[in-house]
């Protein structure tokens, strides 16, 4: 057999382990400074997540100390009280401080100001017609009352069904599937609509909560025909929901009730999806 020539191992026994230093990470050109001291200057490093590649003693405070004071101070409205949840991992609070979701409305173009972008339309295609063709949309709203404040443009239904749906990715905003599940924070839902002085409607709006393997959670449906001309508000609040929720279903549809040739049907703007943090139910959306 022939000889193994090569470097000689090191028995494993015989490797001394080097303790780390309890200190690493507190010293400043040969400056001792306290841990609380050091947690505090990391809140104001940019960027924050480079900071954790460091040491192990930053990656400890950054991961807990760092992330709930940055939050308190950085994110509008945010209190002592989302800290209770002891779940919460430095995820969960990363994205909040990035993406601050409870500042937005979380459904795009909700008053047709982009036209039907972001919007998946739909409808019964009878005739069919361009399914687009069934939708119209209003800078003035012809036949009812003026917009409600802040609003300039409205969609219109016509003599069938016209649905829209809109799918909200809550991760996409910054709130992730354990934020949800552990802080539950509310999620309010509203919507404007009206019908014309000369004709009927049919309204109908469902919001629908799911979690990441698409299992509904909860929902909220709303129906009513009527004939006015003034607009109203529908607005639900979920809450006390307990369970992990990713997604958000916003579906709306309308028509008016004598099937006639052009756009009699129901008028939907303002669509508004929102969520408040702890202490914050009683946030108003009004610069959303």
């Amino acid at each position: 057999m022939g000889a193994i020539y090569g470097k000689e191992e090191t028995p494993r026994e015989n490797i001394r382990e080097v303790e780390p230093d309890p200190n690493n990470g507190l010293i400043f050109n040969e400056f001792y400074l306290p841990p609380e001291v050091v947690a505090h200057i990391l809140t104001y490093l940019h960027p924050i997540l480079n900071g954790r590649r460091v040491c192990k003693v930053w990656q400890d405070m950054i991961d807990s100390v760092v992330w709930r004071e940055k939050v308190l101070r950085e994110v509008p409205g945010a209190t002592i009280s989302i800290f209770q949840h002891k779940d919460l991992m430095w995820t969960d609070y990363y994205f909040l401080w990035k993406h601050k979701p409870h500042l937005r409305n979380l459904i795009r173009n909700g008053a047709a100001e982009e036209r039907f972008d972001h919007w998946a339309v739909r409808s019964n295609h009878i005739f069919g017609e361009n399914v687009r063709n069934r939708w119209k949309i209003e800078k003035e709203p012809v036949g009812c009352d003026p917009f409600p404040p802040g609003v300039k443009r409205c969609f219109v239904t016509t003599y069938e069904w016209c649905t829209a749906e809109q799918v909200i990715n809550l991760h996409e905003f910054g709130l992730t599937s354990n934020f949800m599940k552990h802080v539950c924070p509310n999620i309010h839902v509203e919507e404007w609509y009206a019908g014309r002085f000369d004709c009927g409607f049919e309204y109908c709006l469902k919001v629908t909560l799911l979690n990441s393997q698409w299992e509904e959670v909860d929902s909220f449906v709303f129906e009513t025909t009527g004939h006015t001309t003034a607009w109203t508000k529908v607005e639900h609040v979920f809450s006390n929901y307990n369970k992990e929720v990713s997604i958000i279903v916003f579906h709306h549809k309308g028509k008016d009730t004598q099937f006639w040739a052009g756009h009699y049907g129901c008028k939907i703007t303002g669509a508004k999806v929102y969520v408040t943090l702890p202490g914050l139910e009683d946030k108003t959306t009004d610069k959303m």
